[in-house]
């Protein structure tokens, strides 16, 4: 019979391989997601499964969330991904008349801890239980989608309508399963659902080597954060590693034990320019400092045809920044500083420095028509930063998150193809 390789979230298994056939998910999990998870098998004398604990992976469902969106699966890719499954069957004569959007409702609303394909292979399945057959049972005849699905087969010149039940749900069969994980994600209710990846079988009949299963994140799918100067990325590492632990491996960043090579925004503009004059293949956001240099920089880049795999942005605008004590050759006043003045240093906590920020405006810009400003003491900021815990609440990180989460929605929203 083989040994079975499966995904699933709880007791829903949504895709499966047989002995050295089998789809990678390693890039879903880290490899301390590697536990003592439940492994099903069915007893044909029994009505109820045996149930095994032996290594996989097991990771929240919220968390693989996360992971998903890095990969190119966030919820406006997927639905290009499913309308193109859709186009791929009318090649075939198939029109399968089931939009995204009823797929996305019927699914979204589905509660994981109320699904058990497992007990459904153990009552009806003797060569198991897929989520195609689980989706012709159970989504199909959901009354929302029972009426809205109809599937045409164009032969010969003659059109016939079969039956709906099987035809969309040999195409969900065949539809990449984390088109289904990441709508069953959108469910608050699945939030803490364990994803589990059950490899442990395929390894012990010697089908394959742990080390060919359990992998650390392809290199390929890693990306490189590129910033005008070393703190900036080491504040971003600590960030990313100490808020954002269960993505951090998808993040590289410079060694900066030698003299750091991209410091300043003209030597960042040069690096775009030959970056996209060689057509670099790897994965990398370069982000210019929201302050005048910066700006100008950014907007010159804008117009440089660059790869997918390249996304060049700038810190954000963030609305505390719209009300800042500034001093400059016209005395002292509260002004915007976003465009302006904003640099790394400025997400940081403002009360880890006992003196109140300040931005001194420093040098006048011709081509932008205004000054380049700085914040005072930045270097006790990033000081005290190196000391602190962002875990613990002793340190106000808010800044730092909103930052995090512009920069990987800046990845996640670029247009490029998907693959996993």
């Amino acid at each position: 019979m083989g040994s079975m390789i499966t995904l699933g979230i709880g007791r829903m298994e949504i895709d499966w391989g047989k002995n050295n056939s089998f789809t990678d998910h390693s890039s879903l999990f880290k490899l301390s997601d590697i536990k003592p998870i439940p492994y099903y098998y069915v007893d044909f004398d029994t009505d109820e499964p045996l149930v095994e604990m032996k290594n996989g992976c097991a990771r929240k469902l919220s968390s693989v969330k996360k992971r998903l969106d890095l990969l190119g699966y966030d919820i406006e890719s997927i639905r290009g991904m499913f309308e193109d499954t859709i186009r791929q069957h009318e090649k075939y004569g198939y029109k399968i008349k089931l939009s995204f959007d009823v797929f996305y409702d019927v699914l979204r609303v589905i509660d994981v801890s109320e699904m058990d394909t497992v007990q459904f292979s153990v009552e009806f399945e003797q060569n198991g239980y897929d989520f195609g057959e689980y989706a012709r049972r159970c989504v199909l005849e959901a009354p929302q989608i029972k009426d809205k699905i109809l599937v045409e087969y164009e032969g010969d010149g003659d059109i016939e309508y079969r039956n709906p039940q099987f035809e969309v749900s040999e195409f969900l069969e065949n539809l990449d399963p984390y088109i289904t994980l990441r709508i069953l994600a959108e469910n608050p209710n699945n939030a803490d659902q364990e994803v589990r990846w059950s490899f442990a079988d395929v390894v012990e009949n010697g089908w394959v080597q742990m080390d060919e299963v359990v992998q650390v994140l392809d290199s390929k799918k890693r990306i490189l954060i590129v910033t005008e100067g070393s703190s900036d990325s080491f504040v971003l590492r600590k960030s990313i590693d100490q808020l954002y632990p269960d993505i951090s491996d998808f993040f590289d960043f410079v060694d900066m034990n030698e003299n750091y090579p991209f410091t300043g925004t003209g030597n960042l503009y040069n690096f775009c320019m030959g970056l996209c004059r060689i057509s670099i293949q790897n994965n990398i956001i370069v982000i210019f400092d929201n302050d005048t240099a910066g700006l100008e920089k950014y907007h010159q880049s804008l117009s440089i045809p660059k790869p997918d795999s390249l996304v060049i942005t700038k810190l954000p605008d963030y609305p505390e920044f719209s009300s800042v004590c500034t001093i400059g050759p016209q005395g002292s006043s509260t002004e915007d500083i976003n465009g302006r003045a904003v640099a790394i240093e400025c997400f940081l906590d403002f009360d880890s420095v006992q003196k109140p920020p300040c931005i001194r405006w420093t040098t006048y810009n011709k081509n932008e028509k205004q000054y380049q400003g700085e914040l005072e003491c930045k270097d006790e900021y990033v000081r005290a930063f190196k000391r602190c815990n962002l875990t613990d609440g002793s340190y106000d990180a808010s800044k730092l998150k909103y930052l995090v989460n512009y920069i990987i929605s800046e990845w996640i929203q670029r247009d490029t193809p998907n693959c996993h």
